[in-house]
């Protein structure tokens, strides 16, 4: 099977979770489809382990781990101080711009089964509407490719946008809490002002805004700030710098040991929806270890409509700037052929 053909057949495969012809959870096991606790996958110069969320939010589901061959053999790329500490594109949170208990870590509770997949490069997370306060389901892919990328893809639908109340859009957060790393900052390319030329940002979450809360996030330039209300008392994830702004949709982070963590996607913002870059410090500058993280945004929630996005996370050694934009460019071609 190619690599067009096993795209095809995971997003065939993903689809019918998400149709109202099968129910969420409960795949086709004749398919090849087979439920796990915990996968590890070898592929090129990566291993990771991936886990469900049977012992969250102890243990926390997506990548629990994730090493290269080719760096430092005994250095994760996510934090391993103690259980629980280490999270690797974890979901972790949806958030509405109202006051709302729900906008805290919901995710990361209740069921959310591991599949490994017939391309046994592949696992995928999949959510019920039924264990998500948000009448959500929703699936996460990944998959091991060669040499040292793995590939991602989100869907989702919301199948009672009046959980959203008035201002209707959806904020699905996902964590990386990474291990040590040279320099805190998110690198991208974007402008510093309005109007600005195009070039290397490092971003470093500095101080500033009201409802600054040990980082901040990054929205595109075409983006306009989410407007949330008064009373809401969870805010470090809605509100976003004013500048910078980022112009294409990826940044990499310079990790300790010469490695570097690149993360890109295929949408920057749009009517419907849009990526955003988030840098927490909770534990900088006591340990080197920043969250890298990003944010998908549905503008405007409408009922069972399928929203989602495509990413690649790449961990390698660290060449240059130049180098992490020829990572981004590559996959771009790849994507456009793909869909063509």
């Amino acid at each position: 099977m190619n690599g067009s053909a096993k795209n095809a057949y995971i997003l065939t495969s993903v689809l019918i979770l998400l149709s109202g012809t099968s129910a969420i959870g409960a795949p086709d096991v004749s398919a090849g489809w087979q439920k796990r606790t915990s996968v590890t996958i070898t592929n090129g110069d990566l291993s990771a382990l991936f886990r469900d969320n049977s012992a969250s939010p102890k243990i926390l589901s997506g990548i629990q781990s994730l090493f290269s061959t080719k760096g430092p053999g005994n250095f994760d790329a996510y934090d391993p101080s103690a259980e629980g500490a280490s999270a690797g594109m974890n979901f972790e949170h949806i958030i509405s711009g109202h006051r709302n208990s729900s906008n805290k870590f919901t995710p990361r509770h209740g069921r959310y089964d591991l599949f490994q997949l017939p391309e046994k490069n592949s696992v995928v997370l999949v959510r019920d509407r039924k264990d998500s306060p948000w009448d959500v389901s929703s699936s996460l892919t990944y998959r091991v490719t060669a040499p040292h990328y793995i590939d991602v893809e989100f869907r989702c639908k919301a199948h009672n946008p009046s959980l959203f109340a008035k201002r209707r859009w959806a904020i699905f957060f996902f964590a990386n809490y990474m291990n040590d790393v040279k320099d805190v900052a998110l690198n991208f390319l974007g402008i510093e002002r309005a109007g600005g030329q195009e070039k290397w940002i490092a971003a470093d979450a500095p101080k500033g805004h009201p409802d600054w809360n040990c980082g901040g996030t990054y929205r595109h330039v075409e983006a306009a700030p989410l407007e949330y209300d008064e009373d809401v008392d969870f805010r470090l994830n809605s509100w976003s710098y004013d500048y910078p702004r980022f112009t294409r949709p990826f940044y990499y982070g310079r990790a300790a040991q010469g490695m570097v963590f690149i993360l890109m996607f295929n949408k920057t913002y749009s009517e419907d929806d849009q990526i955003r870059f988030s840098l927490f410090k909770f534990k900088v500058p006591r340990h080197p270890r920043p969250a890298w993280d990003f944010q998908y945004v549905v503008n405007k929630v409408e009922k069972d409509r399928e929203y989602g996005f495509k990413g690649r996370l790449v961990w390698k050694q660290f060449a240059s700037a130049v180098d992490c934009l020829g990572e981004y460019e590559k996959w771009q071609r790849k994507e456009a052929s793909t869909e063509n």
